[in-house]
């Protein structure tokens, strides 16, 4: 497996790894978010001789610092190491730019998000802020890196 630069390309094979987390991405507006994202934001794939199994997107809100938009990797290569993969070539590539900071926002109290919250936890990422009432029906919750 190798990570390298999301390309235009690889929108499709992007909204199919999204099609397979139906319980963490079932919202359309969320869905139709993502796709437009792979299609418009910079990022990184993970590539399996061709076949992308996992991505993120980046924003970058300020000069100091870039968010990671939409994550996701296909259900059954979940917990394999191609999360921490792209998370560490985004983060390097980040440091060497310059950046202070990594964000990610994720849900702050859904039971099924525990192990996602566990997750960046376990990469550097700290809680930073809670955002009641920004999503409908969940709590999102702003992790923080610093590089």
């Amino acid at each position: 497996m190798i990570v390298r630069e999301l390309q235009c390309a690889d929108a499709p094979a992007c909204d199919a790894v999204l099609a397979s987390l139906p319980d963490f991405f079932a919202l359309q507006s969320g869905i139709d978010a993502c796709a437009a994202a792979v299609r418009s934001e910079p990022g990184y794939v993970a590539d399996d001789g061709g076949e992308v199994i996992g991505f993120l997107t980046v924003e970058r809100p300020f000069e100091n610092c870039a968010e990671i938009s939409w994550m996701a990797v296909q259900r059954e290569r979940r917990a394999s190491g191609i999360g921490t993969a792209l998370i560490e070539k985004l983060a390097a590539d980040e440091r060497r730019a310059g950046t202070q900071l990594l964000l990610v926002m994720t849900s702050g109290d859904a039971d099924e998000y525990i192990p996602t919250r566990a997750f960046y936890r376990a990469r550097g990422f700290l809680p930073a802020k809670t955002f009641p009432g920004w999503w409908e029906g969940d709590l999102p919750l702003l992790l923080v890196r610093p590089l």
